[in-house]
């Protein structure tokens, strides 16, 4: 029999306040500032906050009281404070992205602008143009030349050597109809592209790096020069669109990007690796953090998962048991706090509903079979391992099914299957990638002995991803889109609620009723 353990509390007092700040960033992101809201929130924190500490300093509540005392005062004052933050802030920038120097109508546009990513070639076959997002840093207006916070998608010749984090000065014309979801102001067409500054530092490190690796790969297979760097430092540019749909039809994608599936899979190699010293362990930890961030780049995603799994090694490492949830939310409030056009970001939508199906009901799930499932027969293992491979991917699939129907309209039947499969491999790839690209400045032979190790895990993939994107009924069409599958998941919702309630209370009585 197995031993009984503890419950697990769990906490989700920042949950609603991150749910609420999500939605109140992306409401303040599309209209002007909302000051007298913002100033009402912040008047009822102040007053929670004070009664908060009036009740704690004239009341002595038990000692061993199970909830904490006066947390309903504290919840809403910690509510109130993060709505008046996210109003204000995702005000103030939409007030300066309409204000903006670099929106304008369609027309000639010369701005200096910074690389956010790495120019990869355009799909149409443009093989002498290249495009990359970037942030204009300044716009000039005829007379002088205007600071800027805008964003980009801008296509320009001779990219091929550019870099992230490179500085251009690009000439060309502007079209505000496409690509032009803010923070963004359009797209843009560059007759001519003059190079200005190329940071040192950290960003040479990375763009060393990736070139380096990218060598590294060429005498692979097809599918391995694009998804071997892919997974190891995010950098898929050279993923074919046929691949690349497969992929997406077979919701995998995501292996694609460095996520939290992966920093998960560093860091337990790293920690296996180290000795058992905390200090040690959390330098390592950090450093290797920051060397992840560095490598594949600061987007809202990767930034995401990097602080949600350096707050859970932090608590492993000082012997405390991490709350996964807590943590996750205290991540996104402070992520859409700094960067409230992150609101809008359906790459980081996904991450984190993926991120909060792997903490939440899939963690529960996977207690819940540990303790109720024998792990003494072999029947009882064989469940257990059945449970802890399929519930992560499908209830992942699960939570980000909206979002996905509403960007692709149809629903990825074969995506848990192909999920469960590729488990087996990411590790491989991930260390194999990662070890390459790290040694690939210092030795190309070693770094090209690790691509192609890492280049078994990912014919694996890829002969998975054409299989079940080619099976029947790959994609389901959703009629009536996200509304649809949030009724029935509203419907589902109802239905447990309605049967946990009367196992509660409805069944104890009838018992008793019966009993007599």
């Amino acid at each position: 029999m197995n031993e009984r353990q503890a419950p697990v509390m769990i906490d989700l007092r920042l949950l609603p306040a991150a749910a609420s700040t999500w939605a109140a960033t992306w409401w303040a992101t599309s209209r002007p500032p909302p000051w007298p809201l913002a100033a009402a929130l912040l008047v009822l924190c102040c007053a929670a906050s004070a009664s908060y500490a009036y009740s704690r300093r004239h009341t002595h509540p038990p000692r061993h009281a199970r909830t904490p005392p006066r947390s309903a005062r504290m919840g809403v004052a910690l509510l109130c404070a993060c709505l008046a933050c996210a109003l204000a802030v995702a005000g103030m920038a939409r007030q300066r992205y309409d204000a903006d120097p670099a929106r304008r109508e369609v027309g000639p546009i010369r701005a200096r602008v910074v690389l956010e990513d790495d120019p990869a070639p355009i799909s149409s076959g443009h093989v002498a143009r290249r495009r990359a997002r970037v942030r204009i840093a300044e716009v000039f207006d005829g007379i002088r030349w205007a600071p800027s916070q805008a964003r980009a998608l801008v296509s320009a010749p001779g990219w091929e050597d550019a870099a992230r984090g490179d500085v251009f000065e690009v000439t060309g014309t502007l079209d505000p109809s496409f690509a032009s979801a803010p923070p963004s102001v359009g797209a843009v067409r560059a007759r001519r592209a003059s190079l200005i500054e190329r940071p040192g530092g950290v960003y040479a490190w990375m763009r060393v790096t990736h070139r380096s690796f990218v060598a590294a790969c060429e005498t692979l297979p097809g599918h391995a020069r694009a998804l071997v760097p892919g997974m190891a430092v995010g950098d898929a540019r050279l993923l074919s669109a046929d691949l690349a749909e497969a992929m997406k039809m077979t919701s995998l994608t995501h292996l694609t990007a460095v996520s939290g599936s992966h920093i998960v899979i560093i860091l337990a190699a790293l920690n296996l690796v180290l000795p058992a010293r905390k200090v040690l362990r959390l330098v390592a930890t950090v450093v290797v953090l920051c060397g992840i961030v560095i490598l594949v780049g600061p987007q809202p995603s990767v930034l995401r998962s990097v602080c949600v799994a350096a707050v859970a090694c932090l608590g492993l490492i000082l012997g405390r048991e991490g709350q996964a949830v807590a943590a996750l939310s205290g991540v996104v409030i402070v992520t859409l706090i700094l960067d409230p056009w992150a609101s809008r970001s359906y790459g980081f939508a996904l991450s984190c509903l993926a991120a909060l199906a792997l903490v939440g009901p899939s963690a529960a799930l996977i207690r819940r079979a540990r303790r109720r499932l024998r792990a003494d027969t072999r029947l009882g293992r064989a469940v257990r391992a059945l449970v802890e491979g399929t519930c992560v991917p499908a209830l992942a699939e699960v939570f980000t099914a909206p979002l996905i129907v509403s960007l692709s309209g149809t629903v990825p039947v074969w995506g848990i299957a192909a999920n469960v499969l590729a488990e087996p491999a990411v590790p491989l790839v991930t260390l194999a990638g990662l070890a390459g690209a790290l040694l690939a400045p210092v030795s190309p032979t070693v770094a090209s002995a690790c691509a192609w190790l890492a280049s078994w895990g990912t014919a694996w993939i890829a002969a998975l991803a054409r299989f079940f994107s080619g099976l029947p009924a790959s994609g389901i069409q959703v009629p009536g889109g996200p509304p649809t599958l949030l009724s029935l998941y509203a419907c589902a919702g109802a239905g447990w609620g309605a049967w946990a309630a009367w196992r509660r209370w409805g069944a104890p009585v009838v018992q008793e009723a019966r009993g007599r």
